[in-house]
């Protein structure tokens, strides 16, 4: 995550609000340490971009007109998985996320609790395995048919381990891998595991993410193209654009 990242998720975190001193504190326990001069600079920068608003000597505010970068706020579940399968597969991608990260974006917000972890294919097994063995006291599926979507995903909390696409953009926030927001509103096209997100709901979702969150668009359909689905994608965005 980048500097200017690392202050947005910290100003999110304070109702929008924050101090010089809050983001030097913050990066020396989260990334190298940033000199306070280089600081100014890049806040100077952000005011700039009028991504922030300075509000008195040293203190700022998220500029609400500016829109936000989507950062996933991982659950203590999330993290407990992630922390799992980076200490036992240090050299494994893979990312842990949940679809109710969409509920914010949704007109209709149904009850779904799934946790996904997707993992790159070659370990899959091994990692569903190892979970199976780490005594979650959750019920763990791998790579489910549709059919097994359709009877176990219900609004009580289960584990999904499915193949991560190469190439997925990805993200660590707290030290756990995320989605960024393009890769999930991808995979919310036709991932069987999010079939409660299709249908007319989906445009909803699009809209609503272009509306109040900043998304790279050449990102989201580069990964769209490697799922085979940016002609979707662009029949989406005209569609929510018009």
């Amino acid at each position: 995550m980048t500097i200017a990242n690392h202050i947005v998720h910290l100003a999110l975190r304070q109702d929008g609000r924050f101090t010089r001193k809050d983001v030097l504190k913050a990066l020396c326990t989260e990334t190298n340490k940033v000199s306070e001069q280089s600081l100014v600079v890049l806040l100077n920068r952000m005011i700039t971009e009028k991504r922030i608003i300075r509000t008195g000597y040293g203190e700022y505010q998220l500029n609400e007109e500016w829109q936000k970068e989507f950062l996933y706020h991982p659950s203590e579940q999330m993290c407990q998985i992630c922390s799992h399968i980076k200490s036992r597969f240090p050299f494994v991608d893979y990312c842990v996320w949940q679809p109710a990260a969409f509920t914010p974006m949704m007109q209709h917000v149904p009850a779904v609790k799934t946790i996904l972890v997707d993992v790159e294919k070659e370990a899959m097994e091994s990692v569903f395995m190892s979970l199976q063995a780490a005594d979650l006291e959750l019920p763990i599926l791998l790579n489910p048919s549709k059919t097994d979507c359709d009877r176990y995903i219900t609004n009580d909390t289960l584990i999904i381990v499915r193949p991560l696409i190469k190439e997925s953009p990805i993200m660590t926030i707290d030290g756990c891998n995320v989605p960024t927001l393009e890769k999930m509103l991808v995979d919310a096209l036709t991932d069987k595991e999010l079939q409660h997100l299709q249908g007319n709901e989906l445009y909803t979702i699009y809209k609503n993410a272009f509306k109040d969150y900043k998304i790279k668009k050449s990102r989201l359909l580069r990964y769209a193209s490697r799922r085979n689905r940016k002609e979707k994608v662009e029949q989406i965005l005209s569609t929510i654009q018009a």
